[in-house]
Parts: structure tokens; C-alpha cells; sequence
């Protein structure tokens, strides 16, 4: 009995324990962010459903992601500035980076940074999950609430793996429950990368990787999975695209294309195979190979649109290394790996950007010379 009575002591004491520290990280939130202390507090939150697909609730905010009053990621827009609109999905929306620090906000840093003064307002109007036949639909609204003069355009080609259900996937909410949510458990995650040594945290990834590729299974099992998809997908791709880049130049805003860019190296290393492997939780109906062949082919076809329609091409699948350094899963950049796209990015604007600059200049006065007023810009 009195093992028992000390048993139960013991379990009481530590439910009481993690219910404080849950409480304590709940406060947390509260003070730092504004988060409800009871009510759940998630990053659903940020977005809601129109015709269209997702955007962004105007004005919501989950930690250190900030809408603002149009609902696009950042701050309010500004008066007497050359606006360039950033289109994507969650790359560019930003996910792993340091608050203020997705590739749009430092992108214009550098591009004012170059012109010696706050000359560029970069408005970030992508979202988590869009795709570039939903982005379609979004020019309208983007050219009347923003009114850019540039648009980028970093698509994310493996939603088109999901043919024939692509319509589906940036346009339906999510109907689950909600469900009670441990914020405690984030804040332990992060500080065990601190004290947790290396070998074990391998060993950790080691595990999540077979967890993953058993529910990797599971979700294969509704689809028939391919080595390599079918062509239409790539031409229905291909064909999104033109739409984008035709409907931004109809609307007098100029395209730039970027191409995807991944975590993959050549040859594929052990961490490779291992972020390949949480990848494909997330498109199940394809192989590891068959991924890879996709952000090729799909690239392929970014660069031919933007030969075709005679658009600004940056290759940042060709131009941003792989590896952990640079990106945070498969996809997602690092801080450093935003600094690096923000750079190469704002490298590849410079010559339409300095005719802009001295188109505008030449009409506030017909005799200022023009010649070499910006200088080369060499960011990082």
C-alpha cells in the first residue's frame, strides 16, 4: 500500500510539474505575442478561404508571423515607392527564418541598400500551399491592392504532383477538429538541440525517418505510386505559368522567374536520403527519385517559359547550394539561405531595375543624365 501511495505521489507531482511549465510557456505566449492563454493558437489562424483558395485573414498574427491590413505577410504598404510583388507558396510566404528575415523583407533591404536611399516596397503576397494556377486568379486583386511595377515569381513545382486533384489543394480548409495543443512540447524540442549531443540527435532523425516513411506507406497505399510523373503534369505546369506571366504583363506589371531550388545535392548523401524521406510524407504518390525528377523537369520548363516570353530568369535551383547551411527541410530556406535568394534575386533585377530608375528620373527631369547613376550591385 504504501508503494502504491508513493507511486501516486509521484505521478500527481509530475502531472502538476508539466502543468505548470505548460501554463508558464502558455503565459509566455501571452506576454510575447498576444496569445490567447486558453483558447487554442495556431498558425490557422493566418489564413482563410475564398473562392480562390487560401489568403491571408488581414491583420491576424501567429508568433513572429505579422499580416498586414491587406492580409499579405509584412508591413503596411507605403506611398512613393517602386512595389515589387512576390509571388509563391511557402517559401516565400517564409517559414524557418528569423522574424523579418524571409527572402522578400531582405530582398528589399538590398535592392535599397543598392539605390542609396528607400526607394523599393517588396510586398510578399504568397501563401502557404498556392499554386501558380491559383496565383493566376490572384493577379487581379494583387495589381488593384498593390499596384507593383515588378512581380517575382518562385513557384513551387511539387503541388503538381497531385494531378488530377491539383484544384483542390490550395482551396480546401481544414475540416479536422481542433485539438489541444502542448506548447510546451516546441519549447522542448528547441532547447534539446542545444544539450542533446550530435550522435544522439542523429539517432533521433534516424528514427523520425522510419516513423515517417511507415505513414509514407500508408498514405501510398490510396495512390499509385510513380517513378516519374506523367507529362500533362509538367505541360499543366508549363501552361499555369504562361497564364501568370501573361496576366502580370496584361496588367502592366513585369514578371521575373525564378527556379526552384532544393536541400538535394548530386550525389545524394546520407542527409540527403534523409530529408528525402520526411519529403515524401508530403507527396506520397511519388518515389524519392521521382521527386527529384520533377523539381528537374519542372525547372526545365521555368526555363523555357522564360525564354519563350522573354522574362528575367534567376537560377536559383543552379545558383543556391544544397545542404543543411541554406535550407531548413527540402525546401525551406534558413535565415542565410534567405540572405542567399535575396541576393541573387536583387543581382538578377539590377538592369531592368536601373532603367526603371532612370526612366523615372528622366521624367521628373528631362535633362538629368542618366548614365551610370546606379553602381553595380554586388550584395553578397
Amino acid at each position: 500500500m504504501r508503494v502504491l501511495k508513493l507511486l501516486l505521489r509521484i505521478a500527481v507531482s509530475i502531472v502538476v510539474f508539466v502543468a505548470m511549465l505548460e501554463f508558464c510557456a502558455r503565459l509566455d505566449d501571452f506576454f510575447t505575442y498576444g496569445a490567447p492563454i486558453w483558447r487554442t493558437y495556431s498558425s490557422e489562424g493566418l489564413l482563410q478561404v475564398d473562392r480562390f483558395g487560401k489568403r491571408g485573414s488581414p491583420g491576424a498574427r501567429y508568433k513572429k508571423w505579422q499580416l498586414n491590413s491587406l492580409g499579405y505577410r509584412g508591413p503596411e504598404l507605403r506611398s512613393g515607392t517602386v512595389r515589387i510583388a512576390c509571388f509563391g507558396a511557402s517559401e516565400t510566404f517564409g517559414l524557418y527564418e528569423a522574424p523579418g528575415q524571409e527572402y522578400p523583407r531582405q530582398l528589399e533591404r538590398d535592392l535599397d541598400q543598392w539605390a542609396g536611399k528607400p526607394t523599393f516596397e517588396v510586398v510578399n503576397v504568397a501563401y502557404p500551399a498556392q499554386t501558380v494556377a491559383s496565383a493566376v486568379q490572384r493577379v487581379p486583386e494583387v495589381v488593384e491592392h498593390v499596384r507593383p511595377r515588378f512581380a517575382v515569381i518562385y513557384p513551387f513545382p511539387a503541388s503538381y504532383a497531385w494531378l488530377p486533384s491539383l484544384k483542390a489543394v490550395d482551396q480546401l480548409p481544414d475540416s479536422s477538429p481542433a485539438k489541444f495543443e502542448w506548447r510546451l512540447g516546441e519549447r522542448i524540442r528547441t532547447a534539446a538541440k542545444t544539450v542533446v549531443p550530435e550522435f544522439v540527435q542523429y539517432q533521433i532523425r534516424e528514427l523520425e525517418v522510419r516513423m515517417h516513411e511507415d505513414r509514407v506507406k500508408k498514405k501510398a497505399a490510396r495512390y499509385p505510386v510513380m517513378d516519374r510523373v506523367p507529362e500533362e503534369n509538367v505541360d499543366l505546369f508549363r501552361s499555369d505559368l504562361v497564364r501568370l506571366v501573361d496576366a502580370l504583363r496584361q496588367s502592366g506589371v513585369e514578371p521575373v522567374l525564378v527556379t526552384h531550388a532544393t536541400f538535394f545535392g548530386k550525389p545524394l548523401s546520407r542527409d540527403d536520403q534523409q530529408m528525402l524521406a520526411l519529403w515524401r510524407e508530403w507527396i506520397p504518390m511519388l518515389t524519392g527519385e521521382g521527386l527529384l525528377d520533377l523539381e528537374q523537369r519542372m525547372n526545365a520548363a521555368i526555363r523555357s517559359v522564360a525564354a519563350e516570353r522573354h522574362t528575367v530568369l534567376i537560377d536559383a535551383a543552379a545558383e543556391i547550394p544544397p545542404g543543411g547551411k541554406y535550407f531548413a527541410d527540402f525546401t525551406h530556406f534558413t535565415t542565410l539561405g534567405a540572405e542567399l535568394m535575396a541576393g541573387k534575386i536583387a543581382q538578377g533585377l539590377e538592369p531592368v531595375l536601373s532603367s526603371e530608375i532612370a526612366s523615372s528620373a528622366k521624367q521628373n527631369d528631362p535633362t538629368a543624365k542618366n548614365d551610370n547613376m546606379n553602381p553595380p550591385l554586388h550584395l553578397h
